[in-house]
């Protein structure tokens, strides 16, 4: 323990001044999975595990500490060293689980002192000026405010969730629109039937006069949200009309141009609206937000119907049209095609809850489905492990016994054994409906045959005597009925009482934190249509649109930097705001030592005490 963090950690601001000006350093823990040859190597092969735990957390406690990240001479960006110092200590906590308690309490510290930053600010242009900064920011798309993708990119909820934040958010998102505000929800509803009927106007504005003064509402965000959700509405209404069309007049075949050349085309608008993204975020931050996972499986879903169609159409030039449903071979490509297109229209609608978080009450439940979601992978472990065991074990147990049938001699009524448990595939069937209860209790039965032959038996035995007993196998019976029933017990009473209790843990945890996760889930909103400076798909492959930017990132040499173009707008800002919009800008430097000057003259009673 040195006088330095000593003093760090009691957070004595003027003590740590001084020790750092007289020459003092603090030199940063490595994490737990380091294996440098200067340092970790050396303390591994000494085996003091103990001693060098402490150190490290000793060390952690006094980095993490505001007065150390407020007076190092590398905090000129106090703001994005705790985003970055607190995912370190989440990986340190997942590291070494004997900590992750003291790990997380220290994350948690250094998240609300990034919130105590944004308080402080107290005017629009101060939070302007630190949001503006895009040191660490992936990000090299158009957008007023890189600070807050990045904190969005840390996941730092309370950050992103603070009302000022929110309110410069929201004022960039309406712009001068502020009788939106006051619109009921009929109004609301009216506005968006009237951006419908105005969509070919807003088309034409956006084709024949993008930058012109006409079309400077279309621009607003949320126009463009408008505008987007019109068109996917459009795209929606073809996929319904598509999927319920008569059947029975289908030959054999790709569909008729007229049919699905419309969805062909709004298709390959997402496609190329997608593209561009991914080129402005790099595939690692692309692929990180699942909605992006969720868009591109499901237009390649689309692509690889839309492929299955035209490989079945070439295919009709050979085979006969006549030819009968029935008779398909289950590969046929156009079997396939419908498979594929049926799964992702499913995901096509199941996009509009991507909307759902711009909702105060339905937003946080949206918000627990994907966290719901999460839950039931975890308990998909246990699941497998418990179906495949009780799969292995039921599996062909009762093979011995299928076809046979009993008739009794009395009534003349006959009893068949089921296929419950014959074949592995019957009991994996078995099995799973079973946890959802629709598993007849008859299923683990044992039919002993009491016919002459057994059914299917082979020759080489000569059959069974006809004037033999037959025995009922009880215990085979007994077997079957406790292996069942155990099945039963431990998933439908233990295992689904478990998820069902997880799943009710999670979402109190999102009730009790409905704000924050409210006000994420609409900022994430916020940003993807702010994001957008096109026009919606189909609209965007007409010229001077994604169409054209992404031909030119290809043509490029440099567009695996995503770097920028000559004409490009970079972040969205011009030159000067892309100057000042640093860490090391004169007026940035100068908010950041007021900010940390409120800090501490507010919390100087407390450092003293």
């Amino acid at each position: 323990m040195t006088p330095l963090m000593l003093a760090t950690q009691c957070g004595l601001y003027e003590m740590v001044e001084y020790l750092v000006n007289r020459g003092h350093k603090l030199d940063r823990p490595h994490p737990p999975r380091c294996t440098c040859s200067e340092r970790c190597m050396v303390s591994a092969l000494s085996a003091d595990v103990v001693s060098d735990s402490c150190k490290r957390l000793n060390g952690y406690w006094a980095i993490s500490n505001p007065t150390f990240i407020c007076t190092t001479s590398s905090s000129s960006d106090p703001v994005l060293e705790c985003f970055r110092l607190h995912e370190e200590l989440l990986r340190c906590g997942s590291a070494e689980q004997v900590h992750n308690a003291t790990y997380t309490y220290m994350a948690a510290q250094v998240r609300q002192f990034a919130v105590e930053m944004i308080v402080n600010c107290r005017t629009s242009d101060e939070v302007k000026i630190m949001l503006r900064n895009r040191d660490g920011c992936k990000f090299r798309g158009q957008f007023p405010y890189p600070r807050l993708i990045t904190a969005m990119d840390y996941k730092q909820k309370e950050f992103v969730a603070h009302t000022n934040i929110q309110q410069v958010l929201e004022t960039a998102w309406l712009g001068d629109w502020i009788e939106w505000k006051s619109y009921t929800g009929p109004q609301k509803l009216m506005y968006l039937v009237w951006r419908f009927c105005m969509l070919p106007v807003t088309v034409a504005l956006g084709v024949l006069a993008p930058n012109s003064g006409l079309n400077r509402s279309n621009r607003l965000p949320i126009n463009r949200m408008f505008n987007s959700l019109v068109t996917y509405l459009v795209f929606l209404g073809l996929l319904f009309a598509h999927s319920n069309a008569d059947k029975f007049k289908v030959r054999r075949g790709a569909p008729k141009l007229g049919t699905w050349l419309p969805i062909v085309v709004f298709v390959l608008g997402h496609a190329v609206e997608k593209t561009k993204l991914r080129l402005q975020q790099g595939p690692e931050r692309f692929f990180r937000n699942m909605w992006n996972v969720f868009d591109t499986v499901k237009l390649t879903l689309f692509a690889m119907a839309f492929l299955c169609w035209a490989l079945a159409g070439a295919q009709a030039g050979w085979v006969s049209d006549d030819l009968d449903r029935k008779y398909w071979h289950w590969s046929d490509p156009q079997l396939v095609a419908e498979g594929l297109f049926t799964v992702a229209t499913v995901m096509a609608y199941l996009r509009l809850l991507f909307l759902c978080q711009l909702n105060y009450y339905i937003g946080p439940m949206q918000v627990s489905l994907g966290k719901v979601l999460h839950d039931f992978g975890k308990f998909a472990t246990f699941l497998a492990i418990i179906m495949v065991a009780f799969t292995c074990g039921l599996g062909t147990y009762y093979s011995y016994y299928a076809g046979m049938v009993r008739k009794d001699p009395e009534t003349g009524e006959t009893v068949r054994q089921e296929d419950s448990f014959v074949t592995v595939p019957d009991t994996f069937k078995t099995l799973f409906w079973g946890i959802f209860c629709m598993t007849s209790l008859e299923a683990p039965n044992v039919v002993v045959g009491n016919e002459a032959h057994r059914p299917g038996g082979d020759g080489g035995g000569g059959g069974d005597p006809v004037d033999a007993e037959t025995q009922s196998h009880r215990f085979t019976q007994l077997v079957g009925f406790g292996l069942f029933a155990a099945f039963e017990v431990l998933m439908v009473v233990v295992m689904m009482n478990m998820l069902i209790a997880a799943m009710s843990d999670t979402f109190q945890g999102v009730t009790e934190n409905a704000e924050y996760e409210w006000l994420f889930g609409r900022t994430k909103v916020y940003v993807s249509y702010m994001l957008q400076d096109d026009m919606p798909p189909p609209f965007n492959l007409l010229p001077t649109t994604g169409l054209l930017f992404c031909a030119k990132r290809f043509a490029s040499k440099s567009w695996r930097g995503y770097g920028r173009f000559p004409g490009d707008d970079g972040c969205g800002v011009d030159s000067d705001l892309d100057s000042r919009s640093t860490a090391a800008a004169p007026e940035f430097r100068e908010l950041m030592a007021e900010i940390v000057k409120r800090y501490f003259t507010m919390h100087k009673p407390l450092v003293e005490h």
